[in-house]
């Protein structure tokens, strides 16, 4: 029996009518056109990547793709660790490389209206409306100004028109969850136009705290966007763009795990005696001016964005008991400049793509846990810190068209990495422990090169090799200076694929095969004999695996979709620094060896449609010892979705996971606890198009 009870009339309309999830129903189109996987014939210097997904704006927009973590379900090995705390400790990962949890470098880079984004743990999760979204695979370097070793997603927002738009969405659904949106785009005088967009979102929470009553989690955001574009000429163009956001959440959804003595024998029930916080707001502000030459275009992107955290509270030991605490403020200014230079389309058969960038990123922390400590009582620790990284870059990259169906690229990216730390703490009733301030810099330099095949009309392949580098830096969890730093990670990546697209049959399906070497591995590490969490370097990690995505509309309005992500990655080499243990052999925590998906969208006469989905992920380890206790196993998800649409407006009736399925969607060892990913859920939402 469920433990979340459900209207039945809503039972019954969202497992009867077998419908679709909105995070996964964003990759199922109307039009095979719409959603594709193209393996660039240009080899990427102009639009992307030798291989790269990309999906159209209608679907992510009719099917309600709401958050970056929804954007998992898009490509295969794109993988979330969702630690419910709005990105703050969540892990992205692709083809076995991924951040840590805190003050790592991001593996997956993520760039919004040409704007990139600093770290993973601030990276926007709610979406807004899209006007496309990317997403290419391997390493990104000589491609954008903001480095990516695994791969990045590109999102461009909803874009002006010589014509006004107005309309928005209203949702309902269980636990009280409602949203409102709205959007409006158009010109507002001769040359001048613009773009606006708002959402709200507020919710009950899944967990109920037994101890003090009620729910533990609720959740509540607000956030808009606004750009005013002037256009003095057809090849001129300059946009500030400002976006805000302010979340004000409850406690971060973690619970016991099973064997912990605190558990309350439910996934979704806990017996604390701290209401948690977790309370956000970012601010973004961007100035763009493109200019088209006869050789090309010249962008210039311009940004400073501020994200705050704070106050985060969390119970440690989720228990009635007053014994471990956290709290968190920490914050980051982040300042971008980016020029970028790219050939016309019609240039010939050279296309190039370059540009320089630079990058001050500081994170400022404060930060204070409360544990015991045997005869010493209650132990209260407090930290504060000041993280700093200059990121100075030339990239570039070129294709050239041989003929008889061959094509090259080659390109590079040369960087500049300046980090310092400053770092003071204090452990009472103990006095304070040594301040750190360290200073180091890098010159890193990564080349990729790559062909692509054209073999006919319908087929093609592709090879691809290059390397990938996340640089060097330091984590404030550590009282030892030798561990408070940690070096860069290097990636060789190589992949092959081949591209079949049949516009005669519809069918479209690529299939692609990596393998990385990665030298120096950036990952997590506890010293089991102080409080120290730091990131240290495994000397060897091999990745690889397969991927595959398949569209086949085989009747007009039947639409199959599908993908699978394999990734078999492990430890060549590594000992863990603290208590001497080798992993050779384990996997590396945090990246499932299995994601797939697939679903069907039927479409009937009149405007009504229907479908349904499955998503499944295999087993995660989240921690490098491989331990039991601390695995994931698979599981699967069945989503459903169904309504009407008119040339206006649309109703949608959506049920996810309807077989109400328990897993967890983040594991933290150190606590013995873990965020639920979230349970059954039903609701309805309607769309209007006003204008």
């Amino acid at each position: 029996m469920s433990k979340h009870p459900v209207n039945l009339t809503g039972l019954l309309v969202g497992a009867g009518c077998l419908t679709l999830n909105g995070a996964l129903n964003a990759q199922i189109v109307r039009t095979l056109p719409e959603t594709r996987v193209t393996a660039s014939q240009s080899g990427g210097a102009g639009e992307g990547d030798l291989d790269e997904t990309t999906l159209s704006p209608e679907d992510l927009e009719r099917f309600g793709v709401e958050t970056l973590e929804d954007l998992s379900m898009l490509a295969p090995n794109l993988h979330f660790v969702d630690s419910d705390t709005r990105g703050y400790g969540n892990i992205i990962s692709m083809r076995g490389l991924s951040n840590t949890l805190f003050f790592g470098p991001a593996a997956v880079g993520l760039y919004v209206d040409d704007v990139p984004f600093g770290d993973a743990f601030n990276y926007s999760s709610n979406l807004l409306r899209l006007e496309s979204a990317r997403v290419h695979h391997g390493p990104q370097g000589a491609s954008f100004g903001r480095n990516a070793s695994a791969g990045l997603m590109e999102l461009s927002t909803m874009q002006t028109t010589d014509t006004w738009k107005l309309g928005g969405s209203v949702e309902y659904g269980s636990y009280n969850s409602r949203a409102v949106t709205g959007y409006s785009s158009g010109p507002l005088a001769d040359g001048l136009s613009h773009t606006f967009q708002f959402y709200w979102k507020e919710r009950d929470g899944f967990v109920e705290n037994n101890f003090l009553g009620g729910h533990a989690d609720d959740r509540s955001v607000l956030g808009g966007l606004a750009s005013i574009i002037w256009t003095p000429a057809p090849d001129t163009e300059i946009k500030f763009r400002v976006m805000a956001e302010r979340v004000d959440d409850g406690s971060q959804r973690l619970t016991p795990l099973p064997f912990n003595p605190a558990f309350a024998g439910d996934l979704f029930r806990v017996n604390s005696d701290l209401r948690g916080r977790n309370e956000t707001e970012r601010y973004q502000l961007s100035l763009h001016g493109r200019k088209d030459f006869d050789w090309g275009t010249m962008k210039s992107i311009t940004s400073y964005q501020s994200w705050d955290l704070g106050p985060q509270t969390v119970d440690l030991d989720l228990s009635p008991g007053s014994f471990a605490t956290s709290l968190i403020n920490q914050d980051q200014d982040l300042w971008t400049q980016e020029f970028r230079f790219q050939s016309s389309e019609d240039a010939g058969p050279l296309s190039w793509r370059g540009g320089l960038f630079y990058m001050n990123k500081e994170n400022n922390g404060s930060t204070r846990r409360m544990f015991p400590a045997g005869l010493a009582g209650i132990v209260t620790e407090g930290n504060r810190f000041t993280i700093e990284e200059k990121n100075y870059a030339a990239y570039g990259k070129a294709a050239y068209d041989l003929g008889n169906g061959f094509s090259v690229e080659a390109g590079g990216r040369l960087d500049y990495t300046d980090a310092s730390m400053s770092r003071v703490k204090t452990l009472a009733p103990f006095g304070p422990v040594p301040a750190q301030s360290p200073n180091s810099e890098g010159i890193y330099f990564s080349p990729t090169t790559g062909i692509v095949y054209a073999h006919n009309d319908n087929v093609s392949s592709f090879l691809r090799t290059g390397m990938g580098i996340k640089p060097h830096g330091y984590s404030a969890f550590s009282d030892d200076p030798a561990t408070a730093s940690f070096g860069e990670e290097r990636n060789w990546s190589n992949e092959a694929g081949v591209h079949y697209n049949d516009p005669d049959s519809n069918l479209n399906v690529v299939v692609r095969a990596f393998w990385n070497v990665i030298d120096d591995y950036q990952l997590n590490a506890q010293n089991p004999f102080s409080t120290d969490f730091v990131i240290v370097n495994a000397d060897e990690v091999r990745s690889r695996g397969l991927e595959a995505e398949l569209q086949w509309r085989p009747i007009d309005p039947l639409l199959i979709h599908g993908n699978a992500g394999w990734t078999d990655v492990e430890f060549e080499s590594y000992t863990d620094p603290f208590t001497g243990t080798n992993h050779d052999g384990s996997n590396v925590p945090f990246i499932p060896e299995l994601t797939a998906s697939a679903g069907f969208r039927y479409d009937l006469p009149g405007g009504f449609f229907f479908g349904s989905s499955v998503r499944a992920t295999e087993d995660t380890y989240y921690d490098a010892a491989n331990t039991g206790a601390f695995l994931q196993d698979g599981y699967w998800i069945w989503d459903a979705q169904a309504g009407y649409e008119a040339e206006n407006w649309s109703v949608t009736v959506y049920g996810r996971n309807i077989l109400d399925e328990e897993y967890y969607s983040f594991v933290n060892p150190q606590i013995a606890a873990g965020s639920p990913g979230d349970p059954q859920l039903f609701g309805v939402r309607v769309n209007l198009d006003l204008w």
